[in-house]
């Protein structure tokens, strides 16, 4: 995928120990294989608002499926600011407002 400056292909795993191991170790991060790499870049490419299509293509997966369900991860922090943006939308619209006995019932 990568070429060298030979010609021949990359060694990821020697590029990984080499270079990004020591330059990630010595930014205090630690470093989780190209796996974790993968879904951070899936996960931050979803956050920046690229469509999860355009996500399987750039980590060549044949399914968009497999994108979504594995390799782009929502964090509690992104669930909480979701709800309060979801809570904020209400402020809008102050009929959608349930009061307590309009509430419905759970069972």
């Amino acid at each position: 995928m990568f070429l060298s400056p030979v010609g021949k292909p990359v060694n990821l795993d020697a590029l990984a120990a080499n270079v990004i191991v020591p330059l990630v170790t010595n930014a205090g991060v630690q470093w989780h294989g190209w796996h974790a790499f993968r879904r951070g870049l899936a996960t931050n490419l979803y956050l920046l608002g690229v469509s999860d299509k355009i996500i399987q293509r750039i980590l060549r997966h044949a399914n968009v499926a497999v994108t979504q369900n594995c390799y782009i991860k929502t964090a509690d922090s992104d669930v909480v600011s979701a709800m309060h943006q979801f809570e904020r939308s209400f402020e809008y619209a102050p009929n959608m407002h349930l009061s307590g006995a309009e509430r419905p019932r759970l069972m």
